[in-house]
């Protein structure tokens, strides 16, 4: 028992060394904003390829995880973005900033 509680108590200290807007992360991507509907939550997104996820390089819509971070983007805008599988709504971003 005591290893067990050790061995929780050790995980979860590791956990919070992550960010907690990339803790979810499980891919990143790179693309060009084509269309926001920030009431709705949904950006779409012409991407490069993403190996994480084996996709190819396209064009999709994606749900975001907060509607406020589509106030920092725009149309015709290159972004950076995190991806994260919800159990509903399959991948949905989890962070998106414009490209520097």
């Amino acid at each position: 028992m005591k290893k067990t509680l050790g061995s929780i108590i050790a995980a979860i200290a590791l956990l919070a060394f992550i960010p907690a807007s990339h803790a979810a992360d499980v891919a990143s991507g790179k693309g060009t904003i084509n269309q926001v509907d920030a009431a709705g939550g949904i950006v779409n997104i012409t991407h490069e390829a993403i190996p994480a996820l084996k996709w190819p390089a396209m064009t999709m819509d994606f749900k975001v995880a907060d509607k406020k971070s589509l106030s920092r983007v725009k149309t015709g805008q290159a972004v950076s973005f995190g991806l994260s599988k919800d159990p509903r709504d399959g991948y949905v971003i989890s962070h998106i900033d414009p490209s520097k």
